[in-house]
């Protein structure tokens, strides 16, 4: 499954959802209500740079 990443602006940190994964929790990601989880800069693509990620509001 594919990881998209995404820039939480408010704790300043790399995050990452995998659409359609259920989590161990119960969890669904979708569309509609995203999991996200933490990352770190280095799991980002090759190529792609924190600049570039869209800024997302996570919920803890």
């Amino acid at each position: 499954m594919d990881k998209v990443f995404a820039w939480d602006h408010r704790r300043e940190r790399v995050v990452y959802r995998i659409p359609g994964h259920r989590h161990d929790d119960g969890r669904e990601d979708s569309d509609l209500s995203p999991v996200w989880l933490a990352a770190q800069p280095d799991d980002l693509p090759e190529g792609v740079a924190v600049k570039d990620l869209r800024k997302v509001d996570v919920d803890e």
